[in-house]
C-alpha cells in the first residue's frame, strides 16, 4: 500500500513539474498587481493563439466588459448579463483566476496601461485569446463604489505640478523654497496691486499620445521580442528594440509641443479616428500565412488627443509598401506611420 500511495506521489510531482515546465516556457512575463487593481477592460476580438486569426469582433451591439475591483471580487458584463465573482493572480503574477464560460485560469499574454490580452487552452492543440482595450467605470455599464474616489489622470497632475513650481521659481524665498500659505497669499495679494487686471490662469495643454507597437515577423537569425515607440504628451520620444542576439536599445529624444500638435493634426486628417479597429485576413493566402513561419507579429496604433482615443489592429504588417501583400488596410496608414517615425525618429 506505501509503495502505491509512493507511486501515485511520484506521478502527480512529475505531472506538476511538467506543467510548471510548460507555463515557464510560454515566457509571460510577471504582471504587477497594484496596477492590475481596480481595472476595468472593454472586449474587442479574439484571435487563434497558433495562427493569429481573428476569429470574432465586437460590434456595436456586442458589450462585454471585465472589471477586477479593489477587492478581489470581479464583475462581468456580457450583452446585459451582470455576473459577480472572485479574481486572484497565480503565484508567478501571470495568470488570473476568475470563472468565465467553464474557463476558471487566464494566462496574461499582455498587460499594459491600454492593452489586456487574456489566453485559455480549448484543447491540448489549441488556444485563444481575448483581446481588451483600458476602459473606466463611466465608460462601462458598471457603477461606480460610492466609497471610492475618482480616477486620477497621473499625466495632468505631473503638468500641473511643474506649472506650479515654474511659475514660482523665480519668487522662492527661504531654504530649500519652502512656501507657507501666508507667504503665497501676500505675494498674490503685491502682484493684484501692481496689475489692475489679473491675468486668466493657465489651462494645461490637451492631452495627446502617440504608441506604436509590433509589426513584422517573429523568426529569422536575430528574432525581435520587443518594438516599440511612444510619443508622450509633454514631447518625450522613447524607442524600445529588443532582439534575441544584440539585446534590448533605448533611444530616448525629445521634439517640441508644436511638432507633436502639427503631428496629430495630420493624422486627424488622414482620418485615423474613422478608420476600423481591426483588418485581418480575408482570403485563404492570407490564412495560409498567418500558420506559415516566421510567425507574423501583430501591429498596434494608438492615438490620444484630448477625450478621443482610438486603437487599431493590423493582423500583418509587412512594412510601409507592402500593402497589397496580404491584409488591406486604408493607404493612409501607410503615410501615418511613416510621419510618426520621421519625426520621432529623424
Amino acid at each position: 500500500m506505501n509503495k502505491y500511495l509512493l507511486a501515485l506521489l511520484f506521478v502527480y510531482i512529475a505531472c506538476g513539474a511538467i506543467q510548471a515546465q510548460e507555463a515557464k516556457d510560454l515566457g509571460y512575463e510577471p504582471i504587477n498587481e497594484n496596477l492590475f487593481i481596480q481595472t476595468v477592460w472593454k472586449y474587442t476580438y479574439t484571435t487563434h493563439a497558433e495562427t493569429n486569426t481573428v476569429l470574432h469582433k465586437a460590434d456595436k451591439e456586442y458589450e462585454h466588459f471585465m472589471y477586477f475591483k479593489y477587492d478581489y471580487s470581479a464583475r462581468i458584463f456580457l450583452n446585459g448579463e451582470d455576473i459577480s465573482n472572485n479574481w486572484k493572480l497565480n503565484k508567478g503574477q501571470n495568470e488570473v483566476y476568475c470563472p468565465f464560460r467553464r474557463i476558471e485560469w487566464w494566462r496574461i499574454v499582455e498587460f499594459s496601461d491600454e492593452v489586456l490580452i487574456l489566453e485559455y487552452d480549448l484543447n491540448t492543440k489549441s488556444s485563444y485569446r481575448y483581446h481588451f482595450v483600458r476602459s473606466s467605470i463611466e465608460e462601462s455599464p458598471f457603477s461606480r463604489d460610492p466609497d471610492l474616489l475618482p480616477d486620477v489622470n497621473v499625466d495632468n497632475i505631473v503638468q500641473n505640478e511643474t506649472q506650479y513650481k515654474y511659475r514660482y521659481r523665480k519668487g522662492e524665498k527661504g531654504k530649500r523654497g519652502r512656501f507657507s500659505a501666508k507667504r503665497d497669499a501676500r505675494r498674490k495679494a503685491r502682484e493684484e496691486k501692481r496689475k489692475s487686471k489679473g491675468k486668466e490662469p493657465v489651462d494645461p495643454p490637451v492631452f495627446m499620445q502617440i504608441e506604436l507597437v509590433g509589426g513584422g515577423y517573429y523568426g529569422g537569425i536575430d528574432p525581435v521580442y520587443r518594438n516599440n515607440l511612444v510619443i508622450k504628451t509633454d514631447g518625450r520620444v522613447v524607442k524600445e528594440f529588443q532582439t534575441e542576439h544584440m539585446g534590448l536599445r533605448v533611444i530616448k529624444r525629445d521634439i517640441s509641443r508644436e511638432t507633436l500638435e502639427q503631428l496629430v493634426a495630420y493624422i486627424e486628417e488622414q482620418k485615423f479616428f474613422e478608420f476600423d479597429q481591426v483588418y485581418t485576413c480575408e482570403s485563404r493566402a492570407c490564412m495560409d500565412r498567418l500558420r506559415s513561419k516566421p510567425r507574423p507579429i501583430a501591429l498596434r496604433l494608438a492615438v490620444t488627443h484630448g477625450s478621443r482615443r482610438k486603437m487599431i489592429t493590423v493582423s500583418i504588417w509587412e512594412g510601409i509598401g507592402q500593402k497589397n501583400g496580404f491584409i488591406d488596410y486604408p493607404k493612409e496608414l501607410e503615410d501615418i506611420i511613416k510621419a510618426i517615425e520621421n519625426v520621432a525618429l529623424y
